[in-house]
Parts: structure tokens; C-alpha cells; sequence
């Protein structure tokens, strides 16, 4: 493994199954340390492009290094050794007991690792005494995130990890994560839920139609600065500048215009006092998801 600060790198890559192009022309590097996040919508391209840089798919066009040295098929297995790998849909071997598979997978790697393997037991507690196939999907991840992290990688490659934990393993994971980012571990990660991303990622790939859309930083998802408007009056009124998104239906109840706002709040004061026939009014402030979506909305259509 080469001494790098670019770990991981992508350049033009593009995967075609038949006709169909799955990911087109996607190229980012990731600096040791980075948390990134990875987020699109289901089909967005997101599997496609983690399969491809960890060398179980060969791309179509393009190139992968992982540490310095590109990923072609011969040598994948190499760089595994520096990777842990976990996914929200993971196949674990059913007949096996959760012991079983982390003390086989612990054997694929040199070194003693058992401070860190209890530690993370400690942590998760995942039922290792049953046999897989009759462990809960909740039981089968935190199985699956210890042993990604036991052996302590260099690289820890995420597909929707917290996919089946409930609310008290998810802070958990979070945690590890920041301990993580604080031993200078390179996270990659792709997730749907977007609190998790803003909370400790650094930096947010945004993945559209097979395409990078956007790369920004976590600070800008997590301020998701601006105001959500609602306005339902006796007939469509036309927004104001600075409005993104807006919607107008029509109901027995009257007009209702919503809207995102990111435009100075005095302006949004004026437009409000001048509004005429208004039954209902509301201004909230815009969640991460509308921030999510305004940027998803906004980014560049694929022909």
C-alpha cells in the first residue's frame, strides 16, 4: 500500500450493463481523513460506483486507484486488506452463527485485533451465539459494521449502513464514526438518511441520473439556511423573487402557494404585507430534506 494523501480516486468512470448506462463520466478524489457522503435517490447510481471502486464490477470506461495504484481485477483482492466493507443488504453466510463468520473473517487478516473486536462487541452488542439466518435484519448489520471495522482499515466503505438499526445503535454508529474520523480513518458512505450524513461528514457527493451532481461541503446540507412558505388565499398569487420550488393547488379550501425562500427576510416581510385574501399563512424554516431536494432538483439533467 503506498503512502498517499489522494486515497481514493476516480476518473471518467462510466459502467454500461447492455444499452443501459448506469453511472457516465464520474470522476472525485478522496484525501485521507475525509468523511464523505454519498446521497442520491434509490437508482441514482450510488451501488453502482461503490462496486466499480472496490473492483467487484470492471467499469466500462475510466479509471480507479485505491492508495496510489490502480484497480483493475487481478489486483482488487491487494487493497482489500485496508478496506472494510459493510451494506444495508449484505448477504451474510445464514449458516453460520455471528461468531463463527467474524472469527473467519478476523482470519483473513494479519495481527492481533481483539482489543478493537471487543471493544466494538461492547459498543454494538450483536447476537453472535445464533445462526445468522435467524437473526433479525438489525442483528445481522451491527454483525455486519463490527466486522468492517475490527481490523482497524485504512478505508471503511459504507452502503447504507444503518439500514434495520433502531434509533439507540444508530447514535452509536454515529459515535464510532467520530472516533473514527479522529484516528484519521477515510470513511466513504452512502446513506439516505441525511441528518446522519450532515452530522459527520465532511464533505457530500450528490449523485443524480449516474452522474455526480454536486460536491460540497457537509457545513452547507447541515445549515439548510432559508424559510419553507405557505399561502392559501381566495385566488394563485405569484411568488417572490428568490422563491425555488414553488407549487399552487387548487381545493375547496382556496389557493395554496408553497415555496422555498432564500432571499433577505425584509423582502419576504414586504411581499407578505401586500398579499391580499389570505385565509392561511405559514413560514417555517426549511428542513434538511428541502435542502436535499432543492439541490436534487437543481442539479444537471441527464439527456
Amino acid at each position: 500500500m503506498k503512502k498517499t494523501k489522494t486515497i481514493i480516486e476516480l476518473k471518467n468512470v462510466t459502467k454500461k450493463f447492455g444499452t443501459f448506462t448506469a453511472i457516465e463520466d464520474v470522476s472525485f478524489s478522496v484525501e485521507k481523513g475525509e468523511i464523505i457522503g454519498f446521497v442520491g435517490v434509490n437508482g441514482a447510481g450510488k451501488t453502482t460506483t461503490i462496486n466499480a471502486m472496490l473492483g467487484f464490477s470492471v467499469p466500462t470506461r475510466g479509471t480507479i486507484s485505491l492508495f496510489g495504484e490502480r484497480v483493475v481485477p487481478s489486483n482488487a483482492h491487494l487493497s482489500h486488506r485496508h478496506i472494510g466493507y459493510a451494506a444495508g443488504d449484505m448477504e451474510l453466510p445464514l449458516h453460520l452463527t455471528g461468531q463463527q463468520y467474524i472469527d473467519f473473517v478476523m482470519s483473513q487478516f494479519k495481527g492481533d485485533h481483539t482489543d478493537r473486536l471487543e471493544a466494538l462487541l461492547k459498543q454494538f452488542s450483536p447476537q453472535l451465539e445464533k445462526k445468522i439466518k435467524t437473526l433479525s435484519r438489525g442483528n445481522k448489520q451491527k454483525i455486519a459494521l463490527v466486522a468492517a471495522f475490527m481490523t482497524s482499515p485504512a478505508i471503511v466503505v459504507l452502503d447504507e449502513p444503518t439500514s434495520g438499526l433502531d434509533p439507540i445503535m444508530q447514535d452509536a454508529f454515529l459515535e464510532l464514526i467520530r472516533s473514527e474520523q479522529k484516528n484519521g480513518v477515510t470513511i466513504f458512505m452512502s446513506s439516505h438518511y441525511l441528518q446522519e450524513v450532515a452530522e459527520v461528514c465532511t464533505r457530500v457527493l450528490l449523485m443524480k441520473n449516474g452522474r455526480i451532481v454536486e460536491d460540497l461541503s457537509a457545513e452547507r446540507l447541515q445549515r439548510a439556511s432559508g424559510k419553507l412558505v405557505r399561502v392559501v388565499s381566495k385566488k394563485a398569487v405569484i411568488p417572490p423573487p428568490h422563491a425555488k420550488q414553488a407549487t399552487t393547488t387548487d381545493n375547496e379550501h382556496g389557493v395554496t402557494t408553497e415555496f422555498s425562500y432564500d432571499g433577505p427576510i425584509p423582502q419576504l416581510q414586504v411581499w407578505l404585507a401586500g398579499l391580499k385574501s389570505v385565509t392561511d399563512l405559514s413560514v417555517g424554516d426549511r428542513t434538511l430534506e428541502a435542502e436535499f431536494r432543492s439541490l436534487y432538483d437543481e442539479g444537471v439533467e441527464v439527456k
